[in-house]
């Protein structure tokens, strides 16, 4: 097999315009040019592809054969190659996406929408899973980016943070005696508690600060929805650990209120995340820059 695919190009022109010299104008090269890359393909492959006469360059029975396969494989080239170029523009396409169900719900939509608007011509895949689970399918390959809760210590990736939060405890009416009260870590830590599974990144990184402050916290009740902690303490069930950003509902409503927690738990960050040995696909790229466009307003 010929290693440059230069020569199959050159062989098609002149097999289509039935002239090397126009081949040699439709690929603006020189005929000598043209004349030499189609000997070194007949070179190559022990056949002569063409007989030249007064008509200009004739296929062989060979060259024939041969132009019946080089002509196909250049149009499937031409296609690919237009596909990718779709691909790049942002016309077609797939984006595969992770986030946590909250996240998906309280940050992620409108952009998803705003990048839907903008290029409905690639295809969204949601996949929704914790920070932990989104990392370990960003590694199978099974994803192009990932929204996940920082931080995310793993040197495979790449992380780059897009919305500070706040995590907060929150009280319902059974427990009014924490409204004009506040509370240390230690004091927090004995009354009834209600928080995420410890599978979520977010509930670790509260746990390390409890820690840090010599408090261990042993929750009576954990649930794997965000949305339902403070529908849980709104019922007097507990204190619930919420994401102060994504519980504006229930404490404007007034169902819960914040217990003044001192020190109050420091912020972090949501984050976009990816792996640092592959570079971003235009579709993901494109993703995050809305991301960032909101960081930055």
């Amino acid at each position: 097999m010929a290693t440059d695919l230069e020569l199959y190009r050159i062989f098609s022109a002149v097999a289509e315009a039935g002239s090397f010299s126009q081949g040699a104008a439709r690929l603006f090269i020189t005929q000598p040019a043209v004349s030499q890359a189609v000997r070194r393909l007949e070179a190559q492959l022990g056949a002569r592809l063409f007989v030249r006469g007064r008509r200009g360059a004739v296929l062989t029975a060979e060259g024939e054969l041969l132009y019946q396969h080089a002509s196909a494989a250049m149009r499937l080239l031409a296609s690919g190659e237009q596909k990718l170029r779709r691909v790049q523009n942002l016309e077609a396409g797939q984006l595969k996406l992770g986030a946590a169900d909250t996240t998906t719900k309280e940050l992620l939509l409108p952009y998803i929408s705003a990048f839907h608007q903008l290029h409905p011509g690639v295809q969204l895949m949601v996949t929704n899973r914790t920070s932990l689970q989104l990392v370990e399918c960003l590694k199978a390959g099974q994803l192009d980016l990932a929204i996940v809760n920082l931080p995310i210590e793993d040197e495979a990736l790449s992380t780059r943070p897009i919305r500070i939060v706040h995590d907060i405890f929150v009280a319902g009416h059974a427990f009014p005696q924490l409204k004009q009260k506040t509370v240390t870590p230690g004091e927090l830590a004995g009354y009834p508690l209600i928080m995420l599974e410890n599978a979520a990144n977010s509930r670790r990184y509260v746990d390390r600060f409890f820690a840090g402050q010599g408090v261990a916290l042993a929750p009576e009740i954990e649930l794997g929805a965000h949305e339902l902690l403070s529908g849980f303490a709104a019922i007097g069930f507990g204190l619930a650990c919420v994401v102060q950003e994504f519980c504006q509902k229930a404490l404007k409503e007034e169902t819960v209120f914040p217990v003044d927690l001192s020190p109050a738990i420091p912020p972090r960050a949501i984050g976009a995340c990816w792996l640092r040995s592959v570079p971003l696909s235009e579709a993901a790229a494109e993703l995050l820059r809305l991301l960032e466009e909101n960081r930055r307003a």
